[in-house]
């Protein structure tokens, strides 16, 4: 049985783009399936800011409630801040990172990097093991190709509230 992280990690290789780094969360890593087989090069950084929990109370609110918006959202801030800015004016050519975490995190960036309000995170849905493009440009725009997982077989797509997403 193949888990749906390796099949991620097969079409991030498959692409052929020049990565970076792969920062990821400590517990998502392990579910990715055999990184440095496909992409042995890759620098690969864990970092604890990306760890699951909810960024900010949703709106609608919903009756699923932890005790830690306030501090996962500000931790979740923190990561956005790090991972997620404009390009360089002097760049000449595209970077890319990968970032292994989870769902929640994910809609959260996706959320503020398209300057959408926050408190709608839970409304976006993506499968375990999707990718995520967030693309900003130096002038600023920002680009979005959300939850692409049409590289897995059928029977491996699935849907959790806190589930693996690559982005």
């Amino acid at each position: 049985m193949v888990p749906c992280g390796s099949y991620t990690v097969q079409r991030l290789a498959a692409l052929a783009l020049k990565y970076d780094v792969m920062v990821h969360s400590m517990t998502r890593v392990t579910e990715t399936g055999n990184i440095s087989k496909y992409l042995p090069e890759l620098d690969k950084v864990s970092c604890d800011l990306l760890r699951e929990n909810a960024p900010i109370e949703p709106v609608p609110p919903i009756t699923w409630k932890p005790d830690c918006y306030h501090e996962d959202g500000a931790r979740i801030e923190v990561a956005f801040r790090l991972y997620i800015h404009r390009a360089d004016n002097k760049q000449t050519e595209d970077r890319c990172k990968i970032i292994v975490c989870h769902t929640n995190v994910i809609h959260y960036f996706v959320c503020t990097a398209l300057q959408f309000p926050t408190e709608g995170w839970l409304r976006l849905g993506l499968n375990n093991g999707s990718i995520t493009w967030i693309t900003i440009r130096p002038s600023g725009r920002v680009g979005l190709r959300m939850g692409d997982s049409g590289f897995m077989p059928p029977e491996k797509l699935t849907r959790t509230r806190h589930s693996t997403t690559i982005g």
